[in-house]
């Protein structure tokens, strides 16, 4: 599953875009009072402007070169503060042959920089911001994880590793989207999962709109 493009909404666009472009030193264009586009390797993150009481927050993961994990670490922590789980401030999944490290941006959008050694994407030569290879996780939260993997499975998408009541993953190692019951805590987190709009494009699938 392919990931092309995903929209995210933010009470705090001036910030976002100040810290992506900035603090983390990636590209933006399109940039107006109301979105700006963010290009997180092959695809296309938009944020865009809301008005509510609540403020939006959302768990995206990053796919970085198998390879260049640590070097990835390194580049994250210089420019923000890693989320610890205990002492860890990075984790190794032995299901999924992947190792993680989690931050927040200042919406308290959740990010994870994941290296999934099943894929073979080396690179020789030192990490930056441009060796981000592409989104690779969304995280979809639902009041009924079940009937909501069920919809996903409709749309030709495909159940990825286990699945339980409050968390499964749908897609492949590509893509996945995290579906997750409302009010569980995310991994690496103390925010609980609440439900807010978000619109991904997903090549030879289509459009998802939630929200």
């Amino acid at each position: 599953m392919i990931i092309e493009e995903l929209q995210l909404y933010t009470t705090r666009l001036e910030e976002l875009k100040h810290f992506y472009s900035v603090t983390l030193g990636m590209e933006v264009s399109n940039a107006t009072d109301q979105a700006f586009h963010l290009q997180v390797g092959s695809t296309r993150m938009i944020f865009k402007q809301c008005e509510t009481d609540h403020e939006p927050f959302y768990h995206v993961a990053w796919m970085m070169p198998t390879n260049r994990f640590k070097e990835a670490k390194q580049w994250a922590a210089s420019r923000v503060v890693l989320s610890k789980e205990g002492e860890r401030d990075e984790t190794y999944s032995t299901n999924w042959n992947s190792h993680s490290l989690y931050f927040e941006d200042p919406a308290g959008n959740i990010i994870e920089l994941i290296a999934h050694h099943r894929i073979q994407n080396e690179r020789d030569h030192n990490f930056s911001a441009k060796d981000i290879v592409q989104v690779c996780e969304v995280g979809l939260v639902s009041d009924d994880v079940l009937s909501t993997v069920n919809e996903l499975q409709q749309m030709g998408l495909t159940r990825w590793g286990e699945v339980s009541e409050t968390f499964a993953p749908v897609g492949d190692v590509n893509g996945l989207f995290i579906v997750v019951k409302k009010e569980r805590t995310w991994f690496f987190s103390t925010q609980k999962a609440q439900i807010y709009p978000l619109e991904v494009s997903i090549r030879d699938v289509g459009k998802l709109r939630i929200g």
